[in-house]
């Protein structure tokens, strides 16, 4: 039988994890199963660090006990431009019912704490609710350098900062609570006794309202409502046998030719039945109610505030003036009187609300573009101006997809464009042309069913964060079945990546056997600082003290970048909890740079990365069998330096195996032993403490292939305390020509 001589190349991952390419058309820049490893811009796919307390941490005693852990809220938040300074950000801490502040442009955000100042929210508590407070979890949004903070369950509050005039020291905080207030424009139903309402241009005397179980200040309240006065009450009902005046009328228009108010003028106007304007009183849209709004956003100058857990309020967005004075956070209506007779216009600064009587539960309010984008269980609202910016004058509402929003942390807005996780995938809204967004999912085509297996409550606490200096996003989220909502809601130990350079996806499990749990992510802006040393001149000559020149050492920043934090609960005993940051930047050189957890009990937990490539058919199809000659492995080099006994530090390693025949197991034996593929040419000596130099950045391994049949995919798995950075490989086979 002839045969014929095939050579198949791999050298690039940036596909990243493609679990939807079945078992002809899996991309051959991407693996269909792995974790723990992460597709860089060159091509390499190589084993994440370790997670592990941030350098210098420091351990806060916040006294969390398991019962806590379970229901609590654990959440994190950046506030931005603190105070108007643009280098200033505070990250926002919610542990339970308490707010701390840490400042994000230290090297060690968990030693930046606060410790002068928190904020319990327990103090803010809604009247009435029967939430247990710190159950609930915060929502954050920068406004004007201040922050504003809601809560379903507590009242919206504004944090002001003053800063100190040493940077170092923390300054001082001011804490506001907002009651919102909106103009009424409904007035009160008035409903007679048969549950009837009636009609707003019937009239009746007191007698007859009251008859009829109605409240004649019911009756008032509406008419004052609408502008009216008691005079004018008055003199309407002398002339109309004692009746009150209709919710149709108008005073304004009663006047006679002296300016005065003339009930006979007013009759002779033919009303209909349109409503009376009203909105004379400034309202408190809370009255009764339990719940706040559990979502705010700051866009065109205004404070957002939505997602209140009432009926008649859920589809309703309540929105403050521009805000040339911050105090008018909480005025949610227009300045102008809309019953009055001489300025009654609604200015295109004016605060007010908006209804969108289709919204479901609104999660989140997401600036984008010239617009806001309202985020709902039940779809997504794009608000916008008409043909300009947004006004209370001059907007338009447009739904841009039916497909909702399960959990406000998943959004995320990242450069033009908004990302959020959905019941069945993951979702982008982009811009379709200049004026027109459009939503399309983004995780069906490559990690469909890897999604749809996440637990539908762990999508529900799922928290994303975008990190713009590596152009990915992390979104942490728990793998563990649960069907209840108050037990370890927040107890994380999953990471789903997307590099958006690549446009692939990757993701990480992350140990919590050794009893640190994850529970927040964000991302921190890290600020190098560097002191420059300038000589100190008095005219033209140097300034001396003594024999030596005076040098001042300024300190300049020079760079910034943005690293992923996570916010961890770390364990003093089984019913105490400590708090501190954790992240992937290990510079240890020991084989315990791959452990999570480490710098918890020194021993930590290591898990192991590996990925499974598509299936490899050589050259000459499925329906012919072929037979594995050489697999030659390309790796990087990772040795830095050797330390004290001249052992190499920051060495690989990585083991392959085969498998053979589109087989899913080992049970048919077409899958052959795992064969050590980094191996460096030849052995590499030098001094201790010195630099590991042997002139070769790739490490190049020939490794015989063994089996043989229809397909081949490759599995490359880490070893216990070693990196692994795999550049690819080159495989030869030997296959038939004839099916």
């Amino acid at each position: 039988m002839a045969v014929q001589a095939a050579v198949k190349d791999a050298f690039t991952f940036v596909g990243g994890l493609v679990t939807e390419g079945g078992y002809f058309i899996t991309p051959e820049n991407a693996y269909k199963e792995g974790v723990n490893v992460v597709p860089k811009l060159d091509g390499v796919l190589e084993r994440r660090n370790g997670l592990d307390y941030e350098d210098n941490y420091s351990l806060y005693a916040a006294g969390i006990t398991s019962a806590d852990k379970d229901i609590w809220a654990f959440t994190t938040s950046t506030w931005n431009t603190v105070a108007g300074n643009g280098n200033r950000d505070f990250i926002v801490v919610q542990l339970g019912r308490y707010i701390h502040f840490y400042k994000a442009s230290s090297g060690s955000v968990s030693g930046s704490r606060n410790t002068a100042f928190r904020i319990d929210l327990n103090g803010y508590k809604v009247s009435g609710t029967t939430t247990t407070i710190g159950t609930d979890i915060c929502s954050f949004s920068s406004t004007y350098g201040r922050l504003i903070i809601t809560s379903s369950s507590t009242y919206p509050l504004l944090v002001t900062y003053t800063p100190n005039v040493d940077e170092d020291v923390w300054g001082t905080f001011a804490v506001t609570k907002l009651d919102l207030k909106i103009r009424d424009f409904k007035g009160i139903p008035l409903i007679d006794n048969g549950g009837v309402v009636v009609p707003i241009d019937e009239e009746y005397t007191e007698a007859q309202w009251v008859a009829k179980g109605i409240s004649i200040d019911d009756v008032k309240y509406n008419l004052y409502n609408q502008g009216w006065t008691d005079d004018k009450i008055t003199t309407y009902r002398t002339a109309n046998s004692d009746k009150y005046p209709a919710n149709t009328k108008s005073w304004i228009y009663g006047k006679d030719t002296s300016d005065v108010f003339d009930a006979a003028v007013l009759n002779k106007q033919d009303f209909g039945n349109s409503p009376a304007p009203k909105g004379h009183y400034v309202i408190d849209p809370f009255d009764g109610v339990i719940y706040r709004p559990k979502v705010s956003s700051f866009f065109a100058g205004r404070v957002w505030y939505g997602g209140i857990s009432e009926p008649d309020l859920l589809g309703t967005l309540f929105f403050s003036p521009v805000l040339d004075d911050v105090t008018k956070a909480n005025v949610c209506y227009q300045a102008n009187d809309p019953t009055s007779e001489v300025l009654s216009d609604l200015l295109d600064n004016d605060g007010g609300t908006i209804e969108i009587p289709e919204a479901g539960e609104i999660v989140d309010l997401q600036p984008l573009g010239r617009g806001l984008m309202v985020l709902a269980t039940n779809g997504v609202w794009f608000i916008s101006g008409i043909d300009q910016a947004f006004t209370a004058a001059n907007y338009t509402v447009t739904r841009i997809t039916s497909v909702g929003c399960v959990s406000s942390k998943t959004a995320v807005s990242i450069e033009g464009a908004l990302y959020y996780w959905s019941t069945n995938g993951i979702y982008v809204i982009a811009p379709s042309n200049s004026v027109e967004y459009a939503a399309s999912n983004i995780s069906d085509k490559n990690i469909k069913s890897f999604y749809q297996s996440i637990p539908v409550l762990s999508k529900l606490y799922a928290e994303g964060c975008y990190n713009a200096s590596e152009k990915t996003v992390y979104w942490l989220y728990s793998n563990v079945a649960s069907t209840s909502t108050s037990e370890g809601r927040f107890n994380k130990n999953t990471m789903l990546c997307l590099d958006l350079n690549l446009q692939s996806w990757y993701w990480f499990s992350l140990d919590t056997d050794v009893g640190v749990i994850p529970a927040s992510i964000e991302v921190t802006k890290e600020t190098r600082n560097v002191s420059t040393s300038y000589d100190v001149v008095a005219g033209d000559d140097d300034v001396i003290a003594g024999a030596d020149d005076v040098v001042a050492n300024i300190t300049n920043i020079n760079a910034s970048q943005k690293l992923y934090k996570i916010l961890s609960l770390h364990p003093v005993t089984s019913n105490n909890y400590s708090v501190t940051f954790s992240d992937f930047v290990n510079t240890r050189d020991a084989s315990t740079k791959f452990s999570d957890w480490y710098s918890f009990n020194s021993v930590g937990s290591e898990e192991q990365a590996y990925f499974i490539t598509g299936y490899n058919m050589a050259e000459n199809g499925p329906a012919r069998m072929k037979t594995g000659q050489y697999l030659t492995v390309y790796m990087k080099r990772t040795e830095t330096s050797f330390d004290a006994n001249t052992v190499p530090l920051n060495q690989s390693g990585c083991k392959m195996q085969s498998r053979w025949d589109f087989t899913d197991n080992s049970y048919p034996g077409k899958w052959a032993d795992e064969v050590q593929v980094y191996r460096q040419l030849r052995p590499y000596f030098a001094a201790p403490l010195t630099t590991f130099d042997d002139g070769y950045p790739l490490v190049i391994s020939k490794n015989k292939l063994r089996g043989r049949g229809k397909s081949v995919q490759f599995k490359f798995t880490s070893e216990t305390g070693k990196d692994m950075k795999l550049v690819g490989w080159t495989g030869t086979f030997i296959g038939n020509t004839n099916v």
